[in-house]
């Protein structure tokens, strides 16, 4: 047993009997855990399925959780997917991680890999296990990728372990809190939640599929399930309304994945909670720096300290320390990297090089973030932006390469330019195509072949892109370019019965008219996210994120409260 199973099973010998996961409907206490863990991991075994990743593709709850933990006894690498992706996105992550085998809920093959061998997630046999070394690899979570394809960041048993040794400490988390499963499990925050309940001996709550939305949804289920602890990104906070009793229970708020603007949370901001500020790429083993405490006032907003065991550098271009408190890109040495790209040795060399750590004068692999910082004078660090062109959006890492080649993918488009609007934290995808393609047309093409939060909110389609002296792609005078360079969609007046037509204008300024689009009229990923929750909710509708994406339209909208009225 690994030192990383090691720490979770602690809580099975000390309180066998306490909860610790809970599904809302009936908790599965700390000896089931571990015995069905068990079970699940001599299934894998018997099945033959330890030589290899293994995709988690079953839905969030207490037997996703069997099915990691179980991988991890077994020996074998857990990919853990959000099976609301794309097909065509988790077909390119199976056969890019060469996946051994799928685990999903009865055990029947996914159609986006129909040759993978697969298991249920209840699956139970009876054996011994393997002594599984600290230096197996544990998991693989995939960000995007500059050349078009997801890249799969491997963690191992050891850097795990050393990560959740200090993560529950460090937030001041204990063994009465209830803990939050809200983050989807293709993203490496889903780790924190896990280790930080489960090696704290604390309860994880599984949020059902509704409160895994920003919205009135998860703030009903944060009360009635009296959650302690939740983490998720500001923009996911931000869209989802404090109630008026103030959530009691809810002490402890941990935000990570993007830049932290306080102004939108200041309801949030209550006597006996606090709110934490954590950094940490998925390559540096999913939290390196957390501010265990922001004030609603604090300016600038810090990343916080480093966790113990990590040793941050602020270089300049010439991987030179720069003088304490100047501007540098950081790199992250110490405890808790991963190990690189699976399959990709050029890029792991080129994310982890090898630096001279100031302090020792010794060489030290580190991992190249890519983020601009600086050492404040209370020894805490601020983020102040990226040095390259990867984009982040809602906590959702992009690569505009992903992007780009997924849209020349279709047979019209010749080339294209993904950029970012900071202000209004959109993506414009402009795309130089071969005939009259429209931007509809090519959002539903990438609708097919992105996460959600990767489809742009704003396409435009012409036949030549601006071009620089050398015939690059001028991105420059792309960014520059009016935000709305597509005529009006229609005319004025709203088509949507209320209370829709007053969401819709509140996530996109402006009211929704005939042949009106939701992106082009202004409104964002996040703020999509949070009407539709609304929709769903008081229109008894079930709407999701991807088929709206693909039309974004008021008349989308009105047909699918229509539907559900006949």
């Amino acid at each position: 047993m690994s030192a990383l199973t090691r720490l979770i099973t602690a809580a099975a010998r000390t309180r066998p009997d306490a909860p610790a996961v809970d599904d809302g409907e009936r908790p599965w206490a700390w000896e089931r855990l571990d015995a069905e863990t068990h079970a699940f991991a001599a299934a894998l075994l018997r099945a033959g399925f330890t030589d290899g990743p293994l995709l988690l593709a079953a839905a969030p709850g207490p037997a996703w959780v069997t099915a990691l933990l179980g991988a991890w006894r077994s020996g074998a690498v857990a990919v853990p997917l959000d099976a609301g992706h794309p097909p065509a996105r988790l077909a390119r992550i199976a056969a890019g991680c060469r996946a051994r085998a799928a685990v999903t809920a009865d055990g029947t093959t996914p159609h986006w890999a129909p040759a993978l061998p697969t298991i249920a997630a209840g699956a139970r046999a009876a054996g011994n296990l393997p002594e599984v070394p600290d230096d197996a690899t544990a998991c693989l979570f995939h960000t995007s990728g500059s050349t078009g394809t997801p890249k799969p960041v491997v963690l191992s048993h050891r850097a795990l372990a050393e990560r959740t040794r200090e993560m529950p400490a460090a937030a001041g988390l204990t063994v009465t809190d209830r803990i939050a499963q809200f983050t989807s499990p293709a993203f490496d925050a889903v780790l924190w939640e896990v280790l930080c309940a489960l090696a704290t001996g604390a309860t994880l709550v599984t949020a059902p599929t509704p409160a895994r939305t920003p919205g009135p949804a998860l703030t009903r289920w944060l009360a009635e399930q009296r959650i302690t602890a939740l983490t998720c990104t500001p923009s996911q906070l931000a869209a989802t309304p404090a109630p008026d009793a103030g959530l009691p229970d809810l002490r402890l708020l941990v935000l990570g994945g993007e830049a932290l603007h306080l102004r939108p949370l200041t309801a949030w901001f209550t006597p006996g909670r606090r709110i934490a500020n954590a950094y940490g790429p998925t390559e540096a083993g999913i939290e390196a720096f957390l501010a265990p405490d922001i004030g609603p006032h604090n300016d600038p907003v810090p990343i916080g300290w480093p966790l113990p065991g990590v040793v941050p550098l602020v270089l300049d271009h010439d991987d030179q320390p720069v003088p304490d408190g100047e501007a540098g890109e950081l790199h992250l040495a110490g405890t808790g990297l991963a190990d690189g790209y699976l399959h990709r040795p050029e890029a792991t060399a080129a994310a982890f090089p090898t630096v001279t750590d100031p302090a020792t004068g010794r060489p030290v692999r580190a991992y190249r973030t890519g983020d601009r910082v600086r050492r404040l004078p209370d020894g805490q660090y601020t983020f102040l932006g990226r040095t390259d062109r990867q984009l982040n959006l809602h906590g959702v890492r992009l690569e505009p390469g992903e992007i780009e080649a997924r849209s020349v993918d279709h047979p019209e488009v010749r080339t294209a330019a993904a950029v970012l609007d900071p202000d209004r934290q959109q993506i414009t995808l402009h795309a130089e195509t071969t005939t009259g393609l429209t931007p509809a047309a090519l959002r539903r093409h990438l609708a097919d072949h992105l996460p959600p939060a990767a489809v742009p909110a704003r396409i435009t389609c012409r036949p030549a892109l601006p071009r620089t002296a050398g015939g690059k792609i001028d991105r420059r005078a792309l960014a520059a370019e009016p935000t709305d360079p597509n005529p009006p969609p229609g005319p004025p007046g709203t088509v949507l019965p209320e209370p829709l037509a007053t969401w819709w204008h509140t996530a996109t300024g402006t009211p929704a008219s005939a042949g009106g689009d939701f992106y082009i009229a202004g409104g964002d990923s996040l703020g999509a996210l949070a009407l539709l929750a609304r929709l769903n909710e008081h229109y008894d509708t079930d709407l999701t994120i991807g088929a709206f994406t693909a039309d974004p339209t008021a008349e989308h909208l009105l047909r699918t409260i229509e539907r559900r009225s006949r």
